[in-house]
């Protein structure tokens, strides 16, 4: 059940009728049972493992607690090990099972051809195509893992744990941001659903505001730029400099639309309940510098990354060597979070490598106040916008790429081949996209500017509702009824024929 389907604007009203229609543990019940609904749409029987990993976490978590009360340290620190083993043991057995035996079966083949003692059957040479190997990777596992591993630490930490099974079943299961995020943490969801948000106009406008928002994203602008894109990262032919760097740049921009998209209707979803998710991004693609990047795409995931392994390994506290290696070891963790693959983390050793060379760069400006100068003129900022787009676009094409060949494929037409035909521009003009985008800079600025400027129009409607001459309907303030009907334009123009999953689904 994807949120871009007609099975989900079936669901959600559904969902949310019962939900305020219902109290206390029956609207626990309600959260959970809605929650296992959606998520065991796609493949029921990973319900049961779900179910059973929230179980465990949750009995976990009262044995921790129960420990820590007796001043029993060696047994609390032992039951978070236990529940530390069952989640990444869980994640690594899913995500990266097939990764390290098909790399543990070619490192077999590859000692054979230097020791000729070591003989192997035609069996052995097929093992790793056996079907029986391969392994279904669970909707949105590296999320509610996460979760579960944060719960855990912050309850041996000293937090208290959630008693309710019902609470703790919600929030490992809530459905708008189960399957990619924003990573909860536990405290603020669990006070949230014990005393949602009522469900008055301001929050329903600002729900499906944010339900619309992610949906245009989605459906007018990630998908049609990834079918564009699609053929440049699935080929092995030549690719000119213009195709290989319009279609890295158009990932960037896809996945930002489409993993934003997602984020802007799941918060959306879980606003009609009266509950606030976590912000996941903040206009992450005008940043300056890769580090102010990276403090604004995934945010949820970038803090969890920070406060639990960042911090973990010692952070910045022991010199700019250490603080180096860890960042990228946190960063390398960031590739593996999203991929068994080698250019996943390859991917992570770049940025890690990128972030490291921009605080060197920073401590190198704070010795030399003139090319800071320099640097904070609007060509110095442009020049630095222009190379941290660069150094984006171009690792970002090794993340969409299939597997290494395919991505060194991708650079070597970045880096050489200037001056070749520009294949992707008579696709790129005839889909329509560029004039979409357009219209959607267009009204994204114009709605930023009136919300934060309001007009005279809004201010007498403003009045006359105060006043309580007019009572305010769907569409009585024109910001909201000019979005929206130009948003509804451009995805009808946009022409979707079917919901595309989400990117993020695949992590």
């Amino acid at each position: 059940m994807i949120f871009s389907s007609l099975q989900y604007f079936l669901f959600l009203p559904l969902a949310v009728f019962f939900y305020w229609k219902t109290r206390g543990r029956t609207r626990q019940l309600v959260t959970v049972l809605s929650s296992y609904i959606f998520y065991m749409s796609w493949l029921p029987i990973y319900g049961a493992l779900l179910l059973a990993m929230t179980t465990a976490n949750w009995l976990l978590g009262l044995g921790i607690e129960k420990a820590r009360e007796q001043s029993r340290k060696k047994l609390a620190f032992t039951y978070l090990m236990i529940g530390l083993l069952i989640d990444v043991g869980v994640l690594c057995y899913y995500k990266y099972f097939n990764f390290l035996f098909e790399n543990a079966i070619r490192a077999v083949i590859a000692a054979s051809t230097v020791i000729p003692q070591i003989k192997l059957s035609q069996n052995f040479l097929h093992l790793a195509d056996s079907p029986f190997l391969s392994v279904v990777l669970p909707l949105g596992i590296s999320f509610f893992v996460f979760e579960f591993v944060h719960y855990l630490a912050d309850v041996y930490r000293g937090d208290k744990p959630v008693r309710s099974f019902l609470v703790f079943a919600s929030f490992a299961a809530f459905f708008p941001s189960q399957i990619a995020g924003p990573i909860k943490r536990y405290q603020d969801f669990v006070a949230q659903l014990a005393n949602p948000t009522p469900l008055t106009r301001p929050l329903f406008y600002e729900g499906a505001s944010l339900i619309m928002q992610g949906l245009f994203k989605k459906v007018a602008l990630a998908d049609p730029i990834g079918a564009i894109i699609a053929p440049s990262f699935a080929t092995m032919s030549s690719l000119s400099a213009a195709d290989a760097w319009l279609a890295a740049g158009g990932f960037v921009i896809q996945v930002y639309c489409d993993f934003s998209g997602y984020t802007d209707m799941g918060r959306g979803s879980a606003l009609l309940m009266g509950i606030r998710l976590p912000i996941n991004f903040d206009l992450p693609l005008l940043s300056r510098d890769i580090s102010a990047l990276w403090r604004k795409w995934h945010m949820s995931l970038g803090s969890w990354l920070r406060d639990y392994v960042y911090i973990t390994l010692g952070g910045s506290r022991k010199g700019t060597a250490t603080q180096s290696r860890n960042l990228v070891i946190t960063m390398i963790v960031c590739g593996l979070w999203h991929g068994a693959s080698w250019h996943y983390i390859l991917w992570g050793v770049l940025q890690g490598v990128g972030m490291t060379l921009h605080r060197m760069w920073c401590n190198y400006l704070v010795k030399a106040p003139t090319v800071k100068a320099l640097s904070q003129t609007f060509v110095g900022e442009s020049l630095s916008y222009i190379l941290t787009m660069a150094f984006v676009c171009a690792t970002f094409g090794l993340f969409r790429s299939p597997d290494m060949p395919h991505a060194m494929n991708l650079w070597t037409g970045m880096a050489l081949h200037f001056g070749q035909p520009f294949t992707m521009l008579l696709p790129l003009l005839k889909s329509g996209i560029l004039p979409i985008l357009a219209a959607y800079f267009i009204f994204w600025q114009m709605t930023e500017y009136l919300r934060k400027h309001p007009t005279f129009i809004d201010r007498f409607i403003k009045d006359q509702v105060q006043d309580g001459s007019v009572k305010e309907g769907l569409f009585a303030n024109p910001v909201r009824l000019a979005t929206w009907t130009a948003a509804l334009i451009l995805m009808v123009a946009s022409k979707p024929l079917e919901a595309v999953p989400f990117v993020y689904f695949q992590f």
